[in-house]
């Protein structure tokens, strides 16, 4: 039998196309596999030292206090006359420090005070500031020093 031939379509079922979604998985598995293998390199195997058993501690900033000393400016009326002030203040006499000094160790106890000094000031210079640390009973002293070539 002759069936003539009609423009009609079959309707077919509503279909998902999953071509676009298998792709983003396949890009997303990709980046997830390099990144896991350049965090892997990151850390490499290593035995690290234990934080309780380290003697090197964070300064807790409140009970902190540096003493600067500097050479004093050779143009002065008192020439090479050395400068000490407590961070990052105007200069002050070493009697003047003393009294700051006491009135912070009154306010905190366990105070921890942090010398720093110009390499061109004379080794008594700085001792003059350590005996007045140590007059205020604090005793906790460390002094900085810079080790590079630069000033």
């Amino acid at each position: 039998m002759y069936q003539p031939h009609t423009n009609r379509r079959i309707p077919r079922a509503i279909g998902f196309n999953a071509t676009p979604m298998i792709d983003v998985i396949f890009l997303l598995t990709v980046f997830f596999m390099l990144v896991s293998t350049f965090a892997r390199k990151e850390n490499a195997p290593m035995k690290l030292p234990d934080p309780l058993a380290s003697r090197a501690k964070d300064i807790d900033l409140p009970d902190r206090i540096v003493i600067n000393c500097r050479l004093g400016d050779p143009s002065a009326s008192v020439a090479g006359a050395t400068l000490y002030s407590i961070g990052p203040n105007a200069p002050e006499s070493l009697d003047v420090i003393d009294r700051r000094l006491a009135g912070m160790k009154q306010q905190s106890p366990d105070i921890k005070v942090i010398i720093r000094a110009d390499r061109r000031l004379d080794y008594r210079d700085v001792r003059d500031v350590m005996r007045v640390v140590a007059a205020n009973d604090i005793k906790m002293l460390n002094v900085a020093a810079h080790t590079g070539e630069g000033e």
